[in-house]
């Protein structure tokens, strides 16, 4: 019994060192639901103030030397999409990708 159960913690161990969040696509859902510790509301947009047209985050470079020089590991961009179910901005991003569409355009971010 104590052999299956250190396995059994030995893998699970393993599955919390994985990735739990998909990919971020940069679809700019999370910046239209709440701000980031960087970001600032704008009320009249309803979205973070730094987020662009094409769902960048206008304050990108900034904030990812910042979180280099802190040694941060991941970083703010790069942890991945924890805010997917019922993201419709993700799955219209998805759809397009899967038919050739505007997916690569936003590999400038994340």
């Amino acid at each position: 019994m104590d052999e299956e159960w250190s396995d059994l913690m030995e893998h699970l161990d393993e599955e919390l060192k994985e990735v739990s969040c998909p990919e971020c696509i940069r679809c700019g859902w999370c910046c239209k639901q709440t701000v980031c510790y960087y970001g600032e509301w704008d009320y009249q947009k309803w979205q973070c103030k730094f987020l662009t047209d094409d769902n960048l985050c206008s304050k990108y470079d900034e904030i990812v030397r910042y979180e280099s020089q802190l040694g941060l590991d991941p970083g703010l961009f790069g942890s991945g999409c924890c805010l997917n179910f019922m993201n419709p901005y993700r799955v219209k991003i998805m759809l397009e990708s899967q038919q050739g569409g505007r997916c690569e355009e936003n590999e400038a971010n994340g």
